[in-house]
């Protein structure tokens, strides 16, 4: 005869068993989930990547794949170019511009203005150089744009910028003086506008190449340039030389540097997609 007892905790530890063993048949079908995701994954990188090798097709990543596309930039580097980093710098001994002396509306401007002429860094860094990348043997696409000149504290600012050809120019006066804008191609006038305090005057820039402003009533200290290029690849160094391109089509590049006071420096480039380029490039005192 069976004890009781013994008959009702027999069933107990029965279930005890199944549970158990449920608990770690669950936990194995997680696990085994988990690994056919991630092959499922993998398999998904290698169709793909075979796919571009193959046949040279766009990838457009699906939403949500931003990992799986990631990876994939890492192993063929077909979505975001090139990157190039470097400098301008100066070769030979800097010596700082003296201010510029202010001849009219001294009660306004003061006696001085600092002279942006010729910046360079503690680095020997040059500032305010406009560097392009021009493509040998690749037709590119640029966009027209809009960029601002403005009059503000008896300066022309920016002092140096770029624009794409065919860009507008709006020319404006923060200040409660009569200025005046003259620009020049080389030795050919583009227009010349008064702009008291109230006027804005819109301008197009349909020729390439760096544009000299003035201002000419009396104001002789006052310079700017635009630099209009037909490249959509340009970059106006900071106080400490430095530049960055990225995303840059792999293929062969003139690099071009512009100064206002140290002309122009070329150069040819080889830009991959695989690895990054440092370039630096010096420029002598003329």
């Amino acid at each position: 005869m069976f004890n009781r007892e013994e008959d009702r905790s027999q069933p107990d530890g029965i279930s005890w068993a199944r549970a158990a063993n449920v608990g770690r048949l669950s936990v194995v079908a997680a696990v085994v989930r988990r690994l056919m995701t991630r092959l499922r994954r993998i398999s998904t990188i290698l169709l793909i990547a075979g796919s571009v090798v193959l046949l040279a097709g766009p990838l457009t990543p699906r939403k949500g794949d931003a990992a799986v596309a990631g990876s994939l930039d890492d192993l063929v580097g077909t979505k975001n170019g090139g990157k190039i980093t470097g400098g301008v710098f100066l070769a030979g001994d800097y010596h700082p511009p003296e201010p510029l002396k202010v001849v009219k509306s001294r009660n306004f401007c003061g006696d001085t203005v600092p002279n942006e002429t010729f910046l360079v860094g503690t680095n020997g860094g040059v500032r305010n150089a406009v560097v392009t990348l021009h493509p040998v043997d690749k037709p590119i696409r640029i966009e027209a744009g809009r960029v601002v000149l403005d009059n503000r504290a008896c300066a022309f600012v920016p002092h140096v910028q770029v624009a794409t050809l065919g860009s507008e120019l709006i020319l404006k006066n923060s200040d409660p003086i009569l200025h005046t804008v003259h620009a020049r191609l080389g030795k050919t006038t583009l227009f010349n506008v008064g702009l008291p305090q109230w006027r804005r005057v819109s301008k197009m820039l349909t020729k390439p190449g760096a544009v000299r402003i003035d201002c000419d009533v009396l104001h002789t200290w006052m310079s700017a340039a635009i630099v209009v290029v037909a490249t959509p690849y340009y970059f106006v160094t900071g106080e400490n030389g430095f530049f960055t391109f990225d995303g840059i089509p792999a293929g062969s590049y003139d690099i071009e540097v512009w100064h206002e006071r140290l002309g122009i420096k070329r150069a040819r480039i080889s830009v991959s997609d695989r690895a990054p380029l440092s370039i630096e490039m010096f420029i002598s005192t003329p």
